[in-house]
Parts: structure tokens; sequence; C-alpha cells
């Protein structure tokens, strides 16, 4: 029971990192970053959703910010938080992957 409560309340964390993250990229007004912030939108909704590929492209796109940020190749002005959040993104995306997406098990003599 504590387990999903504080799931819900780290899923909520980071649905509003990825609607902050949007909307810094939508300020931008560039092309890329407009599309880079659909993009954070679409996973935005699967990860509200609960789907579990919501929760893969959340860790693969936190991934990605880190690395952008790390290498300089956008994010400069919020190099430390994007790079910081981009790490907490991937850890607490696979943790929710894990709660709200867990396939069921299967025994040995149950046929598949």
């Amino acid at each position: 029971m504590k387990i999903h409560v504080l799931a819900h309340f780290f899923n909520a964390l980071l649905l509003l990192w990825l609607i902050a993250a949007a909307g810094f990229l939508a300020s931008e007004l560039q092309v890329e970053t407009v599309f880079a912030a659909v993009v954070t939108l679409v996973v935005a909704y699967f990860v509200f959703k609960h789907q579990r590929w919501g929760y893969f492209a959340a860790a693969a796109w936190g991934l990605a910010c880190y690395q952008l940020a790390k290498e300089e190749l956008a994010l400069e002005v919020i190099k430390r938080p994007a790079m910081l959040g981009g790490f907490a993104v991937v850890v607490i995306a696979l943790i929710l992957h894990e709660v709200f997406c867990r396939r069921p098990t299967r025994g040995r003599d149950q046929p598949m």
C-alpha cells in the first residue's frame, strides 16, 4: 500500500518535470526545440496513462537530456539542473515501470 502511494507521488513528480521541460524547450521557439517539446508532451501523456513504453521513453529522454547537457549541445543555460534531472528521471522512470507495469509471472507448470 505504501509503495503505491509513494509511486503515485513520484509519478506526479515525473509528470511535472516532463511538463516543465516541455515548457522550457518550447520557449526557445526553434524548430528542433518545439519538436522536442512535442515529443516530451507525448511521453508525458503515456506516463500519465501508466503505459510501459511511456516509462521507457521517459528514461531514454532523461538519458538524452543528461548527455545533451554534458556535451553542451543543448540546455547550456541550465546545464547542472538538466544533468541532475536527467539522471533522476532515468532512475524514477525505471522504478515506476517496475511498480506500475510489472508483467505477471508464470509458473513452470503453466503452458505458454
